[in-house]
């Protein structure tokens, strides 16, 4: 492509080809590299094929253009430009996920004002989170940044959520699960109005900011696998839209708050393998009929399973292993016919395994119990008929499939 000091793409393509070489210098990408070894204007001089495939108002074709060939960028795999009249060929989306990206993260790429998505989630990107990503005026139609699995240090800075409150910046989805980054949540991620806020597996310390629980426009909140602290507030409940909620795998402490239960939207909440503990709030079952996964496994929860478990009819995932719950399976569970996995070992029950609960499941399921005879008794704590559970465990934590 031809191009003039006074085109209108020459700073869009500038942008591109510095961002190419920027992520390719200790190895080419997996896909789509620049043409090499085959004439330009052969049928197959610039063809590869495209990361990702979209749908809906704006689509990406899954061929391509390899990048920096002859053609126009907007051509180039990974790339979708807009079609308005506004936004024609001017890039809106740019996705090169699991593609072996290296290097530096190069944050000149927000200078293309009209990038709406940029998914770079999968790759090898190294150095740390600059508060000037996210800074001026270039960034503020950006919707979507998911920087997942990547090898990203550092800590989040505050200044990102400042600037895109100031400047009314759209961002609804971040993603920067799985990288290495340290250092507290910003407070200031509670000035916008995120949907999607992915920050697990990382090494996050302190406790979970307050301004958090008053942003009502979150969906899900993936916080997993880090090393928070503190308690859940009781503000959890003011979270009207949040489907989804996964802050397993930290130090969090306390109870469970009886106020969960006014976030009736939530399908899914993980829990597990924390230091929560005390008893299960009733309002959890009247209040979250939409559950459709609960694991609270390996923590300490205690007292009773209640009855009003059956008013979850919606659940097929529940977790409650390596607790202390007392008492029995409640007869009630028996309404949960969409359940496919009961996870109940490791606690304090007895009684029996009610038979209507197998009668209902689907062959498929799994059901682990502590139906082992006990080491000193040799009598099951649990009973639970032939062919019912799929795997009986004994005080010790022996489990054998049945």
């Amino acid at each position: 492509m031809q191009l003039e000091y006074d085109s209108p793409n020459l700073v869009q393509r500038f942008l591109l080809v510095l961002f190419y070489y920027q992520t390719t210098r200790h190895q080419p990408w997996k896909e789509c590299n620049q043409p090499a070894g085959i004439p330009q204007g052969s049928a197959m001089s610039g063809f590869c094929y495209a990361i990702n495939q979209f749908s809906g108002e704006i689509t990406t074709n899954i061929w391509g253009d390899r990048w920096l060939s002859a053609s126009h960028e907007c051509q180039w795999a990974g790339i979708t430009c807009g079609t308005s009249k506004s936004e024609e060929k001017r890039i809106v989306r740019l996705i090169l996920s699991k593609n072996q990206l290296n290097g530096p993260l190069p944050w000149e790429i927000l200078y293309l004002a009209q990038l709406k998505r940029l998914e770079l989630g999968g790759n090898m990107l190294t150095g740390m989170l600059s508060p000037g990503l996210l800074l001026g005026e270039y960034a503020l139609a950006l919707e979507l940044l998911s920087l997942t699995g990547n090898r990203l240090s550092g800590t989040i800075p505050g200044e990102w959520f400042v600037n895109l409150h100031k400047g009314s910046g759209k961002l609804e989805q971040l993603r920067i699960s799985r990288n290495r980054l340290t250092g507290t949540i910003p407070s200031e991620v509670g000035l916008l109005s995120l949907k999607w806020l992915q920050l697990g597996g990382n090494a996050l310390t302190g406790s979970l900011p307050m301004d958090l629980f008053y942003q009502k426009s979150f969906e899900l909140l993936y916080f997993e696998d880090n090393q928070i602290t503190g308690t859940m507030p009781t503000e959890v409940g003011l979270l009207a839209n949040l489907r989804e909620l996964y802050f397993c795998g930290n130090s969090i402490s306390g109870s469970l708050p009886s106020d969960i239960g006014l976030a009736s939207q939530l399908s899914q909440i993980m829990l597990f393998n924390t230091n929560m503990q005390g008893t299960l709030p009733e309002e959890l079952y009247t209040g979250l009929t939409d559950l459709i996964a609960l694991s609270l496994n390996d923590c300490n929860f205690s007292g009773t399973i209640s009855s009003s478990l059956g008013l979850l009819t919606n659940l097929a995932w529940l977790n409650l292993a390596n607790n202390h719950f007392l008492g029995t399976i409640p007869n009630e569970i028996e309404t949960l016919t969409g359940l496919s996995q009961l996870l109940v070992n490791g606690n304090k029950l007895s009684g029996t395994v009610p038979l209507s609960v197998c009668q209902n499941f689907a062959s498929e399921i799994l059901l682990v119990a502590d139906c082992l005879p006990n080491t000193e008794t040799e009598i099951p704590v649990i009973q639970c008929a032939f062919g019912c559970c799929t795997s009986c465990c004994d005080e010790t934590g022996v489990c054998l499939a049945n």
